[in-house]
């Protein structure tokens, strides 16, 4: 049982669950990614929860908090002292059955949508990181990616996966072909090459998204790391994937959520594109609560659920956000 589980545990049996909320104030926004189960082709990390799963996490934060949406919910002095919102990445299919528990529930979720995946389906870098990386750790020479190399010793094909997911973000900027060809040719693995039209939205569905009563923001165009990015690119990326949503959904989309969302991932030219391209909200994706004077609408923070978070671990997250949410 996990520290957090335990805590879970020890509210729940002391009753000491409703005076742990009492010591925050804000919105707290949970943030999923994909449902279901990871198959070979998947990075397990991506996974959030089942969707009966997602539908009992639902039932339990509609019992303690007012549940709103997150592009259009308000927290400051003058709001409710507590509120919780539930936003999606990336625009797998999977999250279509999501919207549907969601819209079941009467609860407005937020879906960020990579528009590039849904024009033109193909395998997402982490996914491939996570193909390619899958048939255990081994030592990688020295590279632009890896300055001083990486050795393994001692390594889980878990770890060594993260270990190359990092080196992704942090170093692979306009040339993320470039690393997953090498990385291919240091493990001696393929590169995915299998059919991903299953994976993706459709337009059809990202409308029936919206249908559902969903909000829809906008993830760029291919998940780039943005701060990594020249601001031309960054520009690109955002307008795109802005333009294209507001085109398939015949209206404005002023919802923006960042691309893996930690403190390093935008930056000062990041906001200014944001800006200039009418952009109301911006997510974050780096934990943490927005207390009733967070004023900063281009770094709106979220917290993110995994599928190792049970039912009520997720429920004394959000009793205790500011010392469990923290991605």
């Amino acid at each position: 049982m996990s520290r957090t589980e335990q805590a879970a545990k020890l509210l729940r049996l002391t009753r000491l669950d409703a005076l742990a909320r009492r010591t925050w104030s804000g919105l707290l926004i949970f943030n999923y990614h994909r449902f279901g189960s990871a198959g070979p082709h998947d990075d397990p990390d991506l996974y959030s929860a089942t969707l009966e799963d997602f539908d009992t996490h639902l039932a339990e934060l509609a019992d303690r908090f007012e549940v709103v949406a997150a592009g259009s919910a308000e927290w400051s002095d003058d709001a409710p002292a507590r509120r919780v919102a539930i936003t999606v990445d990336d625009g797998y299919r999977d999250q279509v059955g999501a919207a549907e528990v969601l819209a079941r529930r009467g609860v407005t979720g937020t879906f960020f949508v990579c528009t590039g995946f849904v024009d033109t389906p193909r395998h997402a870098w982490w996914d491939e990181i996570a193909w390619l990386t899958g048939g255990g750790a081994c030592d990688l020479p020295p590279s632009e990616w890896f300055p001083t190399g990486l050795d393994s010793a001692g390594m889980s094909t878990v770890a060594f996966r993260r270990r190359v997911n990092l080196a992704y973000k942090a170093r692979a900027g306009e040339y993320g072909e470039k690393f997953l060809d090498d990385l291919a040719d240091a493990v001696g693995r393929t590169r995915l090459t299998a059919d991903t039209s299953d994976h993706w939205m459709s337009w059809d569905d990202v409308r029936r998204v919206r249908e559902l009563g969903m909000e829809v923001g906008a993830h760029t165009v291919t998940h780039p790391v943005l701060a990594t990015l020249p601001k031309q690119r960054q520009h690109d990326e955002v307008a795109t994937s802005v333009e294209r949503l507001s085109a398939e959904l015949a209206e404005p989309v002023d919802l923006f959520s960042y691309p893996v969302g930690a403190r390093a991932s935008f930056d000062d030219a990041t906001r200014g594109v944001l800006r200039e391209l009418g952009v109301r909200r911006a997510f974050s994706f780096y934990g943490g609560v927005n207390g009733r004077r967070h004023d900063d609408m281009f770094d709106v923070q979220r917290a993110g659920v995994y599928a190792a978070h049970s039912t009520p671990v997720v429920r004394v997250m959000a009793d205790l956000p500011r010392v469990l949410c923290k991605n």
